[in-house]
């Protein structure tokens, strides 16, 4: 828009001062420069329509892809709330949480303004905080079954993408049946930059729902752990513990890089040496307090005697589960006797 302002303020500026250049010099300067304004009138005169139609179309559905991107936001936020819930029970981090906390997730949007200002990496944390040093009581060490996709997505979200999906196919569907003449012809035509946005719309939701599937997640957690759902304890992620500081030092990374980017983008430049951290978004340091908690030892004992009373249960659980395979595979010989 503002490249548009210039042009025309450029051509208004440049429109007396071709005059005062064929007056002075003779130059047929100002001549031509009529006869360009006159064809650029003529096209404009003739195609009007469609220049307004492509012009529409073209500022509406530019930035088409931040409506993935936004889309991907949303669902990765649902999941992991999702997540949290699931592993509640057990004495385990889960899984998602502890692949952000060591690999600081980013903006899905590569705008550096969306970038600096994502605060998805300061909600993890500020979870983590709240929930680190808290001795919580669990019953379970295997965690509940996972949402199905679409309640993680939302109900809401699915509707709204249903919605104008069938409004938009019924309204294009209704065009072509009645007379395909009329996108070119008819007023009909002057709907084209909402039908392009729309089914782009749709296309952009519909990625969003493929990218972010639990099969993709799982792919990227046995990259990095060689399994889907590693069981890591909350107390392994204390300060004192090696893990613990891999959390510290990936957060003390992220935050020197975002407010680089801050600098970068507000500023114009980068200073040698950050000292100052003034971007909102920027995480709080990932642990309530430096010292220990002093039940630590307490935390360690109950998990000791859960795990046995687990191992217990899963080996009466094998008995039982033999028992009546064995009691399956028994055949009554007496009742299948035939009566002398």
């Amino acid at each position: 828009m503002i490249k548009w302002k210039r042009l025309l303020v450029g051509a208004s500026i440049f429109y007396p001062i071709s005059w005062v250049i064929q007056s002075l010099a003779g130059i047929p300067i100002f001549d031509l420069y009529n006869e360009v304004l006159y064809v650029a009138y003529e096209v404009i005169y003739e195609w009007w329509d469609w220049i307004l139609i492509s012009i529409a179309t073209f500022m509406s559905s530019k930035n088409i892809i931040e409506v993935k991107y936004e889309t991907m936001e949303l669902i990765r936020r649902n999941r992991f709330f999702s997540e949290i819930e699931r592993w509640a029970n057990t004495p385990y981090v889960p899984p998602i949480l502890f692949f952000y906390l060591i690999n600081p997730p980013q903006s899905v949007s590569s705008k550096i303004e969306k970038t600096i200002d994502n605060r998805f990496y300061q909600m993890i944390i500020n979870f983590f905080r709240d929930r680190i040093y808290i001795n919580a009581e669990y019953q379970s060490d295997t965690p509940y079954e996972r949402l199905p996709l679409w309640r993680v997505i939302g109900i809401k979200e699915l509707v709204k993408t249903i919605l104008i999906y069938t409004i938009v196919f019924f309204w294009f569907s209704s065009v072509c049946f009645t007379d395909l003449s009329n996108w070119i012809n008819g007023w009909e035509r002057f709907t084209l930059p909402a039908v392009i946005y729309f089914s782009l719309y749709i296309a952009m939701k519909m990625q969003a729902y493929f990218d972010m599937t639990y099969a993709k997640m799982d792919r990227v957690l046995t990259q990095t752990f060689s399994q889907p759902e590693p069981l890591v304890r909350w107390r392994e992620l204390f300060i004192d513990h090696h893990r613990g500081q891999t959390v510290l030092a990936a957060w003390e990374a992220e935050r020197e890089k975002r407010q680089r980017y801050t600098d970068l983008y507000r500023n114009g430049f980068v200073p040698d040496t950050i000292t100052h951290f003034t971007n909102p978004a920027l995480a709080p340091y990932p642990y309530p307090y430096r010292e220990l908690p002093t039940w630590i030892d307490d935390m360690d004992a109950h998990y000791q005697q859960k795990s046995l009373e687990w191992e217990k249960q899963k080996v009466v659980k094998n008995q039982m589960r033999k028992k009546k395979k064995n009691n399956g595979n028994i055949i009554d010989f007496q009742s299948k006797r035939k009566p002398s």
